[in-house]
């Protein structure tokens, strides 16, 4: 029987009004074995199936790799590179089966065939860029969740091509949206991490779509499934270039709850990630508070907290400068790193610190003073830069930002320009922001006693509970520490990843 002509026929009879799940395992158990017969296995050391597509698209603005104002470097997206995640599709479908699905299915019931046919067409010979773009934006538009796990690895793939095509091409805002609608098909709660979160996210930061990008960080992103190949490096580079895009939105608060999760990832030695999500924490904290408060995590082995210290010297030397307060000393320790910063993509961030120095100099002065000439702030003042605004509209752009709860009293226009504090009293907006953080926890809480329940209940720990509670007296077990995890290696003294 024509192979063909079979999975075809076999397809007529599954049923597609059944739910999501009921038709990804009917493919599963029905369609994808008589396509798996007829295809080409893929050796593992052939690596990432490759794009190489020919034509033209409009050209858009290239960056020269300078600093935007929002502290992230344009046109760089700095991290581990795609060589480091190893998932190899094992195999690659006929090219009579390829047509057949292209042309005679619907991407909306079958998104696994289609990946399968998408990573088969474009991912080994050269092809027409209108063509391989229609069609991936026709499974994107319409892929389903369950059915990508059935084929992992050839998604991976498939998103890999893509991200590679808008490289390419200099277009990263090529199939920018419908990479948003595959990381959000995943899970109906949108929770659950795959593989094109951060693919998205990189694409989104060098396309400079941050309000884009929201759309995805608006979830809290706290499950992981296997079946859809997600790898350590994924969930890593997703907080990582997370708080890149809220650094590029302003919300310092939130990228540091994602650096600070980052920072938290087991692993040995630590990632390059891990250590420039610490630079970029050290500059964000100074930036919003003044002072950088971020331990390394209790769990850090003392390798890692080696390498952290040793690759992020530069940035505690400019942190203790910092916090001394002293302008003189910190503008020393800025000509000296800057070009440090720079080389880190952090240059935009290591302004904004200056600029928050400045801020805090002048907001400190409400500690002492009810009232105060606008001439003796000026002989506080200290611009670093020594291009900055002047003091007075400097301050006048504080009070506007609502940086500084004061206002401007002058009597006449000889007469000396007076600067009256406020009461920086809590207000009805505190309030709301400071509810809608309280609802967050609750939520977490709920989350961590379900989270709980489950483990309580699971196998595992009901059996390790059974054996500590038949150990002889005198001896104590180690559970609850590393020694729990699945990988642990005891004799090496660290966790397989």
């Amino acid at each position: 029987m024509n192979p063909q002509l079979s999975f075809l026929t076999v397809l007529e009879s599954v049923d597609f009004d059944g739910t999501e799940d009921a038709v990804a395992l009917a493919l599963k158990e029905r369609v994808l074995p008589i396509i798996q017969a007829n295809a080409t296995t893929i050796s593992s050391g052939e690596g990432l199936l490759n794009v190489n597509i020919t034509g033209t698209l409009p050209e858009t603005s290239s960056s020269n790799g300078s600093h935007s104002k929002d502290g992230t470097k344009e046109g760089t997206a700095s991290g581990t590179t795609d060589a480091e995640i190893s998932l190899v599709p094992k195999y690659m479908i006929a090219k009579d089966d390829q047509e057949a699905i292209l042309t005679k299915t619907d991407p909306a019931r079958v998104s696994a065939l289609w990946i399968l046919a998408l990573t088969a067409k474009y991912g080994n010979q050269t092809a027409d860029i209108s063509e391989f773009v229609s069609n991936a934006n026709r499974l994107l538009d319409n892929v389903s969740g369950a059915q990508a796990k059935l084929v992992p690895e050839h998604y991976r793939a498939l998103l890999y091509m893509i991200a590679s095509a808008a490289d390419a091409l200099d277009n990263p805002n090529l199939l920018l949206r419908p990479l948003l609608n595959a990381a959000l098909s995943f899970s109906p709660e949108h929770d659950t991490l795959s593989p094109a979160h951060a693919l998205f996210l990189i694409q989104a930061l060098k396309a400079k779509q941050y309000k884009l990008a929201l759309q995805l960080l608006k979830y809290d992103v706290d499950k992981f499934d296997s079946a859809y190949a997600t790898a350590y490096q994924d969930h890593l580079r997703f907080h990582y270039y997370g708080a890149m895009v809220l650094i590029g939105m302003k919300q310092y608060e939130k990228a540091i709850e994602y650096l600070s999760i980052v920072l938290c990832a087991p692993g040995f030695p630590c990632s390059m990630v891990q250590i420039e999500a610490l630079k970029k924490a050290i500059l964000l904290q100074l930036i919003l508070y003044g002072k950088h408060s971020l331990k390394l995590p209790r769990m850090a082995n003392d390798f890692s907290s080696h390498s952290y210290r040793v690759f992020a010297r530069p940035y505690d030397h400019f942190a203790i400068a910092f916090e001394n307060g002293d302008p003189t000393v910190l503008k020393l320790v800025w000509n000296q790193i800057n070009t440090i910063f720079s080389a880190d993509g952090n240059y935009g961030l290591g302004l904004l610190a200056l600029t928050a120095f400045r801020k805090q100099r002048i907001q400190s002065l409400r500690k002492t003073f009810i009232t105060v000439p606008m001439e003796y702030i000026e002989s506080k003042d200290v611009d670093i830069l020594e291009n900055g605004p002047t003091t007075k509209a400097f301050v006048l752009a504080m009070i506007q930002d609502g940086d500084l709860k004061a206002k401007i009293s002058q009597k006449s226009s000889t007469s000396p320009i007076i600067v009256v504090f406020q009461d920086g009293s809590i207000t009805s907006s505190h309030l709301d922001a400071l509810e809608a953080k309280l609802d967050a926890v609750r939520q977490l809480n709920e989350k961590i006693a379900i989270a709980d329940r489950e483990v309580g209940q699971s196998r595992e720990y009901l059996s390790r509970k059974l054996q500590s509670a038949s150990a002889p007296a005198g001896f104590h077990g180690r559970g609850g520490g590393l020694e729990d995890l699945e990988g642990y290696d005891d004799s090496m003294g660290m966790m397989e990843l």
